[in-house]
């Protein structure tokens, strides 16, 4: 093997590619940061509020929140034509996540009469944050062939989706739960949908392409679409008692336990303990309870039958965070577009951070194709 062949490493493992302020995740303790501060402690605080952080670098006053707040339910609101579009898109969509990158690159048309004084990239992608809520109940009413809710009069961002979605009034519990939830999911490092934005940033492209190219990374099983296929596994399983049997099953075929291991942490993922919390605060009904029961039972039994590997494997953000998601009546279709809710924050963030400092991200590929030759006649 070739000593430059010796140095490629897939999947760009290990490889800084750039710096970040945005987050830090200690894969060793098993920690993650945003801006300096514990994601554990984050969580209890308002969504906005570590929105703010995430993206301006800030914790918010209490006039600075409600600016936020008002802000992101002004620009929120999707423009009635667009709306129409996107109505009309999803009939005929797939999946919401495939209709959702669709629309992204054109959320920021219309923009609405208020400003958080940033530049026009910067003011574009946070229209198209904002928009994401109202675009997924847009594609939830027309795949259920309802017409939409009314546009909720709640600043609050947790209250305001799940009541965009439901057309009622979430309990203070569900509006907590949810607003946790979409917290943990706001950065994580150089993921590759954020990778993606960054990638497509540094081509100086528009903001809203960035955004649009990071949906469709999301969309991937081995990315954000684990967390639908965490849930439909558990459903697979059927029964606590077939958990052991069906991770030895796993693990002889090979086939991948969804939403178990992170590349990044070498114990368990500090989200994964965080929304197992949540499931159990979420889960009353019983058919949710036995759900959250039937992934423990398949994250202990992948805990017992591969302790003497070399490299333990330990749930994820997505192994649980199914049940919390159905517990607060969104359907798996959505799971991975309500995901992007939170995480398109995040990109704004290092699509902004990104054209601070920007270079054009273009690595270096080693050839293994055949050598120079003529072409014979």
């Amino acid at each position: 093997m070739s000593e430059s062949l010796q140095h490629v490493h897939k999947g760009l493992e290990g490889v800084i590619a750039d710096t970040t302020a945005v987050s830090l995740i200690d894969g060793e303790a098993g920690r993650l940061y945003y801006r300096g501060y514990a994601v554990e402690e984050l969580a209890r605080k308002r969504f906005a509020e570590v929105m703010h952080l995430v993206v301006f670098g800030t914790l918010p006053d209490a006039d600075r929140l409600q600016e936020v707040e008002d802000y992101l339910w002004i620009a929120g609101r999707l423009p009635p034509e667009l709306a129409a579009s996107l109505r009309q898109i999803a009939r005929h969509g797939e999946h919401p996540m495939a209709t959702l990158q669709a629309i992204t690159s054109l959320l920021a048309l219309e923009p609405p009469a208020i400003s958080l004084g940033r530049s026009p990239q910067e003011e574009e992608a946070l229209i198209v944050a904002a928009r994401i809520p109202a675009a997924i109940a847009t594609i939830y009413a027309a795949l259920q062939d309802h017409p939409e809710h009314p546009y909720p009069s709640s600043r609050r961002y947790g209250e305001r989706y799940l009541q965009l979605l439901h057309g009622r009034q979430p309990s203070p519990l569900e509006v907590s739960v949810f607003e946790s939830a979409q917290i943990l999911q706001l950065d994580h490092g150089f993921n590759a949908s954020t990778f993606t934005a960054r990638v497509v940033t540094s081509t100086l492209a528009p903001a809203t392409s960035a955004l649009s190219a990071a949906m469709g990374a999301l969309y991937g099983p081995l990315h954000g679409a684990a967390d639908q296929q965490a849930l439909e596994m558990a459903l697979e399983v059927g029964e606590p008692e077939r958990a052991r049997e069906f991770v030895a099953q796993c693990l002889a075929t090979g086939r991948k336990v969804m939403g178990m291991g992170h590349r990044e942490y070498r114990v368990v993922d500090p989200r994964s303990r965080m929304i197992r919390a949540l499931a159990q605060q979420a889960a009353h009904r019983p058919e949710h309870i036995k759900l959250l029961d039937v992934l423990s039972a398949v994250d202990e039994a992948f805990i017992e039958q591969t302790r003497e590997k070399r490299r333990t494997l330990r749930a994820n953000l997505e192994f649980y965070k199914g049940v919390v998601y159905l517990a607060l009546g969104i359907p798996k279709e959505f799971f991975t577009a309500s995901f992007a809710a939170a995480r398109v924050f995040g990109w704004v963030a290092h699509v902004m951070e990104q054209r601070q400092d920007n270079r054009i991200i273009r690595p270096t590929a080693h050839y293994v194709g055949p050598a120079p030759r003529a072409l014979t006649q």
